[in-house]
């Protein structure tokens, strides 16, 4: 999953949990994300998973104008804002991220679009674009 961010294949970070996605986050009984070497969904792991977006976090190609997060008039996707964490100090530290050099949250926000990042599952971010659409 390695390339530079000026490749135009980027990968959303919130992609729903469906065979041939890429699991590379466990959600820990903290309730953050704790990031793995990406590994390819099967069938069979989604058959004997419950929960999927709830406990795993998925990434996929981002699709751009087929998602309902993408933003026509900017060219990105609304969704890092939408999710960001406000007034994080600037000294603090990102997490280990196995997809950021290829992430769209990344290459459209830089580090801002990391810090809220690993404490945010699919599932979370419904309920937050259900209540402030």
């Amino acid at each position: 999953m390695e390339a530079d961010c000026n490749s135009t294949k980027k990968m959303c970070p919130s992609y729903i949990g469906k065979a041939g996605a890429q699991l590379f986050g466990v959600v820990n009984k903290d309730g953050k994300v704790r990031f793995i070497t990406p590994l390819t969904v099967t069938e069979e792991f989604i058959a004997t998973n419950d929960h999927l977006e709830q406990r795993f976090r998925f990434t996929g190609k981002c699709i751009e104008k087929g998602c309902a997060q993408w933003n026509d008039q900017d060219l990105k996707c609304s969704l890092s804002e939408k999710i960001r964490i406000p007034d994080i100090p600037e000294d603090t530290e990102i997490a280990f991220c196995p997809i950021r050099k290829q992430c769209r949250w990344f290459f459209q926000d830089g580090d801002k679009a990391c810090f809220s990042c690993n404490e945010i599952t699919r599932n979370m971010e419904e309920l937050l674009l259900n209540i402030h659409p």
